[in-house]
């Protein structure tokens, strides 16, 4: 029995190493810039959240301070999530999706790197943006969430998502613009220069 439980916990292992070694290897198809940027893709649901709702594939983009806490640019990313087979997709379901995903990532990273958080004090705010452009519609964000990468402590992200959705591929696509600095800080320009050339396939 000692043996059959060693077997799957190995087995589980070496599926999670392979698939970060794909994501490491794999090639932009949403997000090709910024290419100094940091890039990953996997596919959803993410390893770290086998439950998500939604399946699709995620690309991101990580600046070069990203996971340095005395870095000008800590955390601040951007990221796309494409969901197949949904077209519709609410403010509400933006608000859990970022709940979600948090917690998630958030509980996993903490327990791989033995740091001691609360993720039931993982919070966001959401409202509409008044700007829109075609069928896209943005959206302000807030997330309280934790520094996991570097040392747990509280992290508040200002973020942006811009919500895309293809009706004829039967798609949808979440656009992430995401930094604990303020929206007047000049890492934004770039951010929103990320969010204004996205274009979905």
């Amino acid at each position: 029995m000692i043996k059959v439980k060693c077997k799957i916990v190995f087995l589980f292992f070496v599926c999670s190493i392979s698939k970060m070694v794909q994501a490491q290897h794999a090639t932009a198809s949403l997000l090709k810039e910024p290419a100094g940027w940091e890039f990953e893709r996997f596919d959803l649901p993410p390893v770290f959240a086998p439950s998500f709702p939604y399946k699709g594939v995620e690309e991101l983009r990580f600046s070069p301070g990203m996971f340095k806490k005395d870095s000008a640019d800590y955390f601040t990313y951007v990221f796309v999530a494409q969901l197949d087979n949904t077209t519709a997709f609410t403010q509400e379901d933006v608000k859990n999706y970022i709940l979600n995903y948090y917690k998630a990532l958030c509980s996993v990273t903490a327990r791989d790197r033995k740091l001691s958080i609360d993720t039931s004090l993982i919070t966001t705010t959401i409202e509409k943006k008044d700007r829109s452009a075609g069928n896209a519609v943005i959206y302000n964000a807030t997330a309280g969430i934790f520094g996991v990468f570097d040392d747990g402590a509280p992290v508040k992200l200002n973020m942006e998502i811009k919500v895309v959705s293809n009706v004829n591929a039967i798609k949808t696509y979440l656009v992430f613009i995401a930094s604990p600095k303020n929206k007047n800080d000049q890492v934004w320009k770039k951010l929103y220069e990320i969010q204004e050339a996205f274009i979905a396939p």
